[in-house]
């Protein structure tokens, strides 16, 4: 894991595609100043290496830490909220700075694969651990960067970047009959880069109903040519079962939910002189069917039907820049089309529709169709050891109509590897088709929600060089209409509304020196964020159960002859308040973690023995569900 900084965008994509960018083949864990580095293919903007900073978990850092999924990956960074119901990748929120899990853009290879209908689903990712080259995670309103729901941050998922030639068996164990193998391959033949890896998971689950079974196809084909461009085709698919105990409800304990993702887009670049050009087209589906009495057994009378969702995103876009002694001028537009169908999301349909994969009888009888509109334009100024940048973006949707950000940013170079920046910037959200339409037993959803707003600024200071790095930022965010689920302690039901206002503040700041082969890493990083609106007579679902003190310290080293270890501690405090199991109510207790891989490295050969919450720590993530204790495994990884 390392802190870069980030300058173009397009420029960075040409590059990537001409002339070999030296991130993309290195799997070496130092810090370097960079200046510049391809963030994501999603956008043609320019980010100076003074105005913005991203972290990246790079391939070495990913092997060494012990986690088996994206969300565990991202667990002990600054100022991310990883709330998983489940373990292993089963379903887990991820959230920024006090923000909400559907705040946050996800990307796979600089493709926007955010779930329009819950921000639940945006982590089910059809490729394995080992199949990623780096993650890189910017905090952050930046809706010229990421377009829409990049409202507190935005990832972005790299794979087939690599141009090695290796093919990988894995298995890895463990307790509650974990067991997860995994073949992957990585092929660069002439101009063609090629990855591919399919895997399973599965567990016996940590108590009651937390079992879980799935599957990850993935396949990624890269044709680099020197005059014609860059294509890049990605497909995948994922398919998920797993015992949902209490995830929506402690009333509910045997819930069950079965969920289908597939994804697939193509991409192009090219730089033709002083002009970039980049293209894509994509679309994913995702098919949830969701249990409240899991096979009906013992489900009451009322209980005839469970619930069953259909999300198609389809979209495109086309991007240019143009590079003067000045800067760059970039420009773009994206069509994007978001359609939900199901028995309970949307309007009535006049004519029903089977459910695909099920009985004759299940059907869907609602939808609803949602078209965007986003279109941007930027100016990045670049004067001796100054930067700036400004710029303006708008969003047209057929049910929230016109909307409208802006951005600026400026930046200066005080030292070498060393900057200070300030940034301003306008972010946007609409609703998710859940917000708007979701009904049963335990919530009741508001069609009439608005769109969120924020406004938020920045200042930060930054110094990467000689092997040690360091980073402080201060936030302030302005949020309006933030969208949240709530209820009285007595109520049955959560209901979804508009705040009039939300504020966040807080701020980052890490520590980190990279010694020799001996102590490869150490970091120390700590994050806090403050919102002003206290939930008052009711209880938060979401907006503000937010993580406002977290405290995290890697270490990575060796031990003799191929053998290391790596050791992270956590401690966290959560703000608000929950209804346990027997209706009282309850704040959120600060925890501490530990986890901890220890691992012998051959030639071809990687053995690995690692542990999750080794002090047996009892916590919550989400009120009322309980998270594993101490979950060991062990695997063998044979690369050729």
């Amino acid at each position: 894991m390392k802190k870069i900084t980030i300058i173009t965008l397009l420029l960075i994509i040409a590059k990537i595609c001409f002339a070999n960018n030296e991130l993309l083949n290195s799997a070496d864990t130092t810090t370097k100043q960079l200046n510049e580095v391809s963030v994501t293919a999603m956008q043609t903007k320019i980010a100076n290496n003074k105005l913005h900073v991203i972290t990246v978990i790079d391939k070495k850092s990913i092997e060494g830490i012990p986690a088996e999924t994206v969300s565990d990956l991202l667990e002990n960074l600054p100022g991310v909220d990883v709330r998983s119901r489940g373990m292993n990748g089963v379903q887990a929120d991820l959230s920024m700075r006090g923000g909400t899990f559907d705040q946050v853009v996800v990307m796979l290879n600089g493709i926007n694969i955010t779930d329009p209908q819950t921000g639940h689903y945006s982590l089910d990712l059809p490729i394995d651990v080992s199949m990623i080259d780096r993650i890189e995670i910017l905090q952050g309103a930046n809706m010229e960067i990421f377009g829409l729901s990049a409202f507190s941050g935005a990832i972005n998922i790299i794979t087939g970047s690599e141009e090695v030639n290796k093919t990988t068996a894995s298995v890895t164990v463990g307790d509650n009959g974990y067991i997860n193998p995994v073949l992957g391959a990585n092929y660069t033949i002439d101009n063609w880069t090629l990855v591919g890896s399919a895997s399973y998971n599965q567990s016996s689950g940590y108590m009651h109903n937390t079992d879980y079974k799935y599957g990850n196809a993935y396949l990624q084909a890269v044709y680099r040519g020197e005059k014609i461009g860059t294509f890049d085709l990605q497909l995948g698919g994922q398919i998920k079962g797993f015992g949902a105990n209490s995830f929506y409800s402690l009333a509910y304990p045997n819930q069950y939910e079965a969920t289908k993702t597939l994804l697939g887009s193509l991409k192009y670049n090219v730089m033709i002189k002083s002009f970039g050009i980049e293209a894509s087209v994509y679309t994913r589906t995702h098919q949830d069917r969701f249990e409240l009495i899991r096979d009906y057994v013992d489900a009451p009378a009322w209980y005839t039907n469970h619930n069953h969702h259909l999300a198609t995103t389809i979209g495109g876009n086309i991007k240019g820049a143009w590079y003067s002694s000045i800067g760059k001028t970039s420009v773009g537009v994206e069509i994007r089309n978001e359609r939900i169908l199901s028995n309970v999301l949307g309007n009535p349909m006049e004519e029903t529709r089977p459910v695909p994969g099920q009985a004759d009888d299940v059907v869907f009888t609602h939808s609803k169709n949602h078209l965007n509109v986003n279109y941007f334009l930027e100016q990045s100024f670049f004067v001796k050891k100054f930067s700036a940048s400004v710029g303006a973006s708008g969003n047209y949707n057929t049910m929230f109509k016109n909307n409208f950000a802006f951005g600026a940013n400026i930046g200066y170079q005080y030292v070498q590897g060393g900057n200070v920046f300030a940034s301003v910037n306008r972010s946007l959200r609409l609703p998710t088709f859940t917000d708007l339409y979701y009904k049963s037993a335990t919530q009741q959803s508001n069609p009439d929600l608005k769109a969120e707003s924020s406004l938020t600024t920045e200042v930060g200071i930054n110094y990467n060089n000689y092997g040690f790095s360091t980073h402080l930022n201060l936030y302030y965010r302005i949020g309006n209409n933030i969208i949240d689920w709530v209820k009285k302690p007595e109520d049955e039901k959560w209901i979804s509304l508009n705040h009039s206002r939300v504020d966040a503040m807080g701020g980052e700041v890490s520590l980190g020196y990279h010694w020799n082969e001996w102590i490869p890493k150490a970091e120390v990083t700590y994050s806090f964020c403050h919102l002003n609106k206290e939930s008052g007579e009711y209880l938060s679902k979401y907006a503000l159960d937010y993580l406002k003190h977290k405290l995290t310290i890697l270490l990575e080293h060796k031990i003799y002859k191929g053998f290391g270890a790596s050791w992270q501690f956590s401690y966290q405090q959560r703000n608000g308040e929950y209804t346990n199991v027997e209706g009282a109510v309850e704040k959120y207790q600060p925890v501490c973690l530990l986890d901890g891989k220890i691992f012998w490295q051959g030639k071809k050969i990687r053995l690995f023995i690692e542990a999750t919450n080794i002090t047996n720590s009892k916590y919550y993530d989400y009120g009322g569900i309980l998270q594993p204790g101490i979950w060991a495994k062990g695997g063998i990884i044979v690369r050729i």
